[in-house]
This record gives C-alpha cells, sequence and structure tokens, in this order.
C-alpha cells in the first residue's frame, strides 16, 4: 500500500512539474501519453507464461493441503484423539503458511522483475516515439483516450518478441 501510494504521489508531482514548467523546449509543449499496465502485463508473454506457472504451484501445494485435510476428517470420522486432531491441525496451519512463504518468496521476485524489464521497455519505446513523458494510467484521475498508446505499446512488445 505504501508503494502505490508513493508511485502516486511521485506520478502528481511530475504531471504538476510538467503542467508548470512545460513548453520551455518547444512551442507546442511536452509530448504526453499514458499506458495501462494491467493490460501491457496480460498481453506481455513472458508474464502470461510465469502466471500460469505460478498457478500451477499454488494448485501443487493446494493439493498437498487438501490430502491434509481429508486425513484431518478422516481422523475426526474415526473418533482418533483430539490431541492428535489437533496436532495434524497445527500441521496444516503450518504447511499452509510454509507453502504461501515459498510461493510468495519465490514469485513475488520474478514478477517484480518482468514490471521493471516493461517500465525498461517502455522507456525504449517513449525514446524511440519522442514522448517526453508516458504516464500509467492507474495514477492519473483522467487522461483522454488520445493520449492512450497502450495498444501500439502492446504491438512493439510482440514485434519485440518475434
Amino acid at each position: 500500500m505504501k508503494k502505490l501510494g508513493m508511485v502516486v504521489l511521485a506520478s502528481l508531482i511530475l504531471l504538476s512539474f510538467v503542467l508548470l514548467f512545460a513548453g520551455g523546449d518547444s512551442a507546442q509543449g511536452p509530448k504526453l501519453a499514458y499506458i495501462d499496465s494491467t493490460k501491457v502485463l496480460q498481453s506481455y508473454d513472458k508474464w502470461i507464461d510465469l502466471q500460469a506457472k505460478y498457478q500451477e504451484d499454488v494448485q501443487f501445494y493446494q493439493k498437498k493441503l487438501n490430502e491434509l485435510a481429508a486425513e484431518i476428517n478422516d481422523m475426526k470420522e474415526k473418533g482418533a484423539a483430539a490431541d492428535l486432531i489437533n496436532a495434524k491441525i497445527a500441521e496444516y496451519t503450518q504447511k499452509q503458511k510454509q507453502y504461501s512463504d515459498l510461493l510468495n518468496s519465490e514469485y513475488q521476485k520474478k514478477f517484480a522483475e518482468l514490471e521493471q524489464e516493461i517500465l525498461q521497455k517502455i522507456a525504449e519505446y517513449a525514446e524511440i516515439m519522442g514522448y517526453d513523458f508516458v504516464f500509467n494510467s492507474k495514477t492519473m484521475a483522467y487522461g483522454n483516450s488520445k493520449y492512450d498508446i497502450t495498444a501500439q505499446f502492446i504491438e512493439y512488445l510482440k514485434s519485440m518478441n518475434q
């Protein structure tokens, strides 16, 4: 949540700077655009592949937890001692946390790296196309659709992967 707040604040400061001091370099002012990062990520092959791998791992660990839950239910049905059932429930809870931590530690970094990769490609695209500023649509209160370059950027990304 802090990260989002900082991004919004930084974007607002940058936008204020652009609006206050724009026009020094040219008669028309700076060339502005924005990108819908959610759409970009959802269409980026590496992101799609990583998301699929993540879902596979989530299902794998969920299957293990389901097996433990079935064991607990079986123990209850067979009238096992309460301390044995409680021990198995504690094991379930510990495994659930362990699996969650494992997934977070493995994938959080990978997702962050892909986001950085996208940001670098946005910077490259902006330089190639002559944009002075490219904003993220998530940090804007409003953006006229004529400044939305999401589709063009997605095409650029796809052309780079071929």
